[in-house]
């Protein structure tokens, strides 16, 4: 009788036959090989048969075979991972998904320093590794330029804030009022009762910069008070008319301006008769603008803070000469720049 042969069918580890009217199923495993045998009455049954048990197996190997394989393992063909493979599951892995640094903070030191004849904030801040707002902001000094002969001053290890803790103040506040966690303050001041800090002690706060120097606005220029029209009703320089002028004039030819607070430009560019502007708003409702400049360096969307250049004045727009039109404007009123600036 003549005998049927097929091509062996592998699907993994599996391969199916034919010999006559046998199905021949083989499966090799790590320690032992299976085999199996089924009759059948004819060839065309064989051929269905066949089919029949491909798509068993394929759906064995879908179901069963594949989850149970461990990552990392060889492939149900018995090859390694491909590069491909490898970086999918090391990218898939929680070990792999994003978290906080835990910082190694200890205990930062802070000194003292009492300033000498000649000396500068930012010789100090050099002399010591830290920044000049650091200085500034740990001792409540109102400028980046001038400082007491004969101060003393704390001075930090690191960039931060010192902090002088005042009556019936808790720890929790004052993380909150500079937006740290108690743990960091904790491990910089290596603080052993969290419910309890004394008055007047003073602390280091870590990762803090002072947005501002003064609570209130600073004079926008170098040149001080050098206001050449006010606040209120006037006759317009150019068009001759009387009306209500609802900032100060500031002569600076084309000096630095600068920011009188910390806050956010909301607008540069071209303001009809203001020429190019600058309008920055800050927290509380309140926005500064600063016309007729010659030069912006800031854009839109970034922050600044107090005292941070951010142009030089100029003679643009409706103007009869280089200086800076300075406006303060509270929840939509203008007011005068002079009972506002410190």
């Amino acid at each position: 009788m003549k005998k049927i042969f097929s091509k062996p069918l592998t699907i993994g580890r599996f391969s199916i036959s034919v010999v006559y009217n046998e199905i021949l199923l083989l499966y090799r495993g790590e320690n032992k090989i299976i085999l199996k045998k089924i009759s059948v009455c004819s060839k065309s049954a064989a051929k269905a048969a066949i089919w029949v048990c491909a798509c068993v197996v394929c759906l064995a190997l879908f179901f069963v075979v594949k989850p149970i394989i461990p990552a990392g393992a060889p492939s149900a063909e018995g090859k390694a991972e491909t590069d491909d493979e490898v970086k999918h599951r090391i990218l898939s892995a929680r070990d792999t998904e994003y978290s906080d640094p835990v910082e190694n903070v200890r205990k930062i030191e802070i000194k003292t320093h009492r300033v000498k004849q000649g000396e500068t904030i930012s010789k100090i801040a050099r002399m010591y590794g830290v920044s000049m707002e650091t200085i500034c902001g740990s001792n409540n000094l109102n400028s980046f330029d001038l400082v007491a002969v004969g101060s003393v001053l704390k001075i930090p290890a690191k960039d931060g804030i010192v902090y002088q803790v005042k009556k019936n103040e808790q720890l929790a506040s004052v993380a909150k009022r500079f937006r740290v966690s108690v743990e960091k303050i904790v491990a910089a001041n290596d603080i052993r009762n969290v419910d309890f800090i004394q008055p007047e002690q003073y602390l280091f706060i870590p990762d803090v910069k002072p947005q501002n120097l003064v609570r209130g606005f600073i004079w926008p220029t170098l040149q001080k008070h050098a206001v050449t029209s006010g606040y209120g009703w006037r006759n317009h320089p150019i068009f001759n008319e009387v009306h209500f002028h609802k900032g100060l004039d500031i002569y600076c030819n084309y000096g630095w301006v600068r920011a009188a607070k910390f806050g956010k430009v909301t607008y540069t560019g071209w303001l009809g008769g203001y020429g190019r502007t600058v309008i920055i708003s800050h927290p509380g409702g309140w926005k500064t603008l600063y016309g007729h400049l010659s030069r912006i360096s800031v854009r839109n969307g970034q922050y600044v803070k107090q005292g941070q250049f951010i142009a030089k004045g100029g003679n643009t727009g409706n103007s009869t000469g280089p200086h800076l039109h300075f406006e303060i404007i509270g929840n939509g009123d203008y007011k005068n720049p002079r009972k506002l600036i410190k």
